[in-house]
Formats: structure tokens, C-alpha cells, sequence
């Protein structure tokens, strides 16, 4: 073989490497291009997730605090209705006629009476109130009955002033406002 003809060989077989080495050049670059991308993709994936998380959380967060704020508010508005129902409620009851209440008028009377019992005292009702009063406490020794411009019910002291009973229906209402305010609350939250 001629040197030409060698060198044409070895021309054509340093083609041929040449395109070989090309073409697996271009294969590893095509495979690192897709490793790349599908990188990228995951990458991007994860980030979505991660933006979707985050917003997904804020919005709940933001939820919460709004219905912790509506609770709040409501609280607060079921707090000022209670409020205006026992206030109003002690404004009449302090007037309340005697006829409303008078089966209850003994036992106001002998409660209050009971903080008293071993000391001189006296118990003070309603005008309308007093004969009831006196018939409650006419058998208890040192206890006596007068009328006097008090609240609705029957208050009570020792004559020496140490101890003040106060039995009267606002004061009964203020003792079992937290019962009541319970009762009133579910009321007030029933759909």
C-alpha cells in the first residue's frame, strides 16, 4: 500500500473516529441536557409545591385569624347584650311589685334570716313586702320585720352593723348571673 493510500486510509478512519467521537459527544451532551431539564422540572415542581404550601397555609392562617376575630366580635357583641338583658332586668326587678313575687317573699325573708340568727337583727322590705316579711321570721327570737324604701326582696343586718344580708331580687339576679348568662348565651347562639 502507498503512503497515499495509507494516509487516505488513515484520513477515512480519523473521519470515522471523529464522527464517532461526535456523535457520542452529542449523546452525552443530549443526555446531560435532559438530566438538566428534567432537573429544572423537579426543581420547578418542588417549588410550585413548596409556593402552593405556603400559600395554602397563609390562607388558613388567614382563615383562622378571621374567625378568631368574627369569635372575638361576637364575644364581645353577646358580652354587651348580656350586659343591657341583666341590667335591665335588675332595673325592674328592683321596682317589682310585690304582688309578682309574693310567694317568694317567706323565703327570702328565712334565708336571710339564717345569716342572722345569732345576733339582734333586722329585716327590711317593701312597704307591700313588710307583712309577709314579719310572718317569715315572727317565730325567730332577736330577728324583727320593717318596711322600708329598700329594693324589691329583703335585706337584712345585725343590729350591731357586722353583718349585711342583702336578699333582694337584683342582688339574687347578680349571685346567679353566670347561670343565667349560660342559659342566655345558648339562646343567643341558637340558629
Amino acid at each position: 500500500m502507498s503512503i497515499e493510500a495509507l494516509l487516505l486510509h488513515l484520513e477515512d478512519d480519523a473521519e470515522r473516529e471523529a464522527a464517532r467521537l461526535h456523535h457520542v459527544a452529542e449523546e452525552r451532551a443530549a443526555e446531560i441536557v435532559a438530566r438538566a431539564e428534567a432537573d429544572a422540572a423537579r426543581t420547578h415542581a418542588l417549588h410550585r409545591e413548596r409556593v402552593t404550601l405556603q400559600r395554602r397555609v397563609e390562607g388558613e392562617r388567614q382563615v383562622a385569624a378571621a374567625r378568631a376575630q368574627a369569635r372575638a366580635q361576637f364575644l364581645q357583641v353577646r358580652a354587651g347584650v348580656l350586659d343591657r338583658v341583666f341590667d335591665g332586668a335588675s332595673v325592674v326587678l328592683e321596682r317589682m311589685a310585690v304582688v309578682r313575687y309574693a310567694e317568694s317573699v317567706g323565703s327570702l325573708a328565712a334565708d336571710a334570716a339564717r345569716y342572722l340568727e345569732r345576733a339582734p337583727a333586722v329585716l327590711q322590705s317593701p312597704p307591700d313586702a313588710a307583712p309577709a316579711t314579719a310572718d317569715a321570721v315572727r317565730d325567730l327570737p332577736n330577728i324583727t320585720s320593717e318596711p322600708a324604701d329598700v329594693p324589691a326582696g329583703v335585706t337584712g343586718r345585725s343590729m350591731d352593723g357586722r353583718v349585711v344580708v342583702d336578699n333582694t331580687l337584683a342582688a339574687i339576679l347578680v349571685r346567679r348571673r353566670a347561670d343565667l348568662a349560660i342559659g342566655l348565651s345558648a339562646r343567643i347562639e341558637a340558629p
